[in-house]
């Protein structure tokens, strides 16, 4: 279908042949607006990911908390959370039990994740051996787990 046009008072048929697209001056009007609007987005997209990186780095964290309690509370046995290695957190941690069988073995966090823990046991009844602080940080910010004496956790933002 041909394009109508406009001639003072009359209207005739332009076709399509006649045009012309887009001007230079367009085109760089129009690639200037798309690199201003990368320049701002991909800053908030980066905030966005170190965000989302420590919120799940935290719940992994807690959840694996939250499971060894569980199984702790259900075959009425000790379960051990953990750094997988033993020692460095930053390589991921399990859930195991008495028998030294691993229940739950997480995956690495991102790099730019570290954190703070010590081992915790929990006792076949839901309680732990001591009460421990997680704390986890990444690049905006920090998150911290506390556990408490009788096996009640609760997650808070902030050092621990």
């Amino acid at each position: 279908m041909t394009p109508l046009m406009i001639v003072g008072r009359y209207m005739k048929y332009n076709s399509v042949k006649n045009s012309q697209g887009l001007t230079l001056l367009e085109l760089l009007v129009a690639m200037a607006v798309v690199i201003i609007l990368a320049g701002v987005g991909v800053p908030s997209f980066n905030s966005f990911m170190a965000k989302e990186r420590l919120t799940v780095a935290t719940n992994e964290l807690y959840n694996a908390y939250r499971f060894a309690r569980n199984e702790a509370l259900k075959v009425s046995s000790s379960m051990i959370l953990d750094a997988a290695d033993g020692s460095d957190w930053a390589l991921g941690w399990q859930v195991e039990n008495n028998d030294g069988d691993v229940l739950y073995k997480s995956k690495v966090p991102h790099s730019s994740i570290t954190i703070s823990a010590s081992a915790v046991t929990v006792k076949g009844m839901g309680s732990v051996t001591s009460a421990v602080n997680y704390s986890i940080t990444g690049a905006e910010g920090t998150n911290c787990i506390n556990i408490l004496i009788s096996g009640q956790s609760k997650l808070k933002s902030g050092s621990c």
